[in-house]
């Protein structure tokens, strides 16, 4: 397969939607990484630590206030949502794989205080034949774009130097697909998400941040989102 068609089938293999291995019309989102639990056992028996997903934020919870009592039915979920002392979430990671989004998207999460490992826009060859992020309404218009886009390519590529690829890459869409990998702890996703979320924010970063969060539900079910409402 070409690079294209990897790309392509990365996005899909993520969660996303591709069509002709060209226009991306949902992107990928996946979970790639998160923080392992190696709390000796007789510190979980101290502490009388038992869910094995809540262990690390329950043992920062009972640390706090020295909490030695048997454990209480939704004792964490009552420190973390009602008491919102999501502080405790501060040394849990979870890393994503985000694939096929805007320039104008990862700029937003590049702007954040995430640690983020992007694909790069510049001196790369594999960005000569990219796909778009793009509604079906706006297909025919970018395939316009690509007849000029190709002419523009054959045009800079006689001697594949470092500048001449430059050019190449900086004469493209800004709605070419960008893929990145993103890291947060557990206290700055949910506070990120849901102001993203919950706030007039673009379609498509709400979309990822939607995704993003139902992955943390998944793993973390004792958490609770002020944008939950919103579903």
């Amino acid at each position: 397969m070409n690079t294209r068609e990897n790309i392509s089938k990365l996005i899909e293999i993520t969660g996303g939607k591709v069509l002709d291995n060209r226009f991306v019309l949902e992107p990928g989102v996946v979970l790639i990484s998160k923080t392992e639990n190696v709390i000796p056992e007789d510190i979980c028996k101290l502490f009388k630590l038992t869910d094995n997903n809540k262990q690390l934020a329950e043992l920062n919870a009972r640390v706090t206030y020295m909490n030695f009592k048997e454990p209480r039915e939704k004792y964490l979920e009552n420190i973390v949502n009602n008491l919102h002392h999501q502080s405790i979430l501060s040394n849990i990671n979870l890393g994503f794989l985000v694939t096929g989004v805007k320039g104008e998207t990862l700029l937003e999460f590049a702007s954040s205080r995430a640690n983020i490992s992007r694909q790069t826009t510049s001196r790369t060859i594999s960005a000569d034949d990219t796909l778009y992020v793009a509604r079906k309404e706006d297909m025919e218009y970018i395939n316009e774009f690509l007849k000029i886009r190709e002419e523009y390519v054959k045009k800079h590529a006689s001697h594949n130097s470092k500048d001449d690829i430059e050019i190449r890459n900086e004469f493209n869409l800004f709605t070419k697909a960008m893929s990145f990998t993103i890291s947060m702890n557990l206290y700055d996703w949910i506070y990120y998400i849901d102001k993203k979320i919950n706030q007039d924010y673009e379609y498509e970063l709400k979309v990822i941040c939607k995704k993003i969060k139902e992955v943390i539900k998944s793993e973390y079910p004792y958490i609770e989102f002020s944008s939950d409402k919103e579903y």
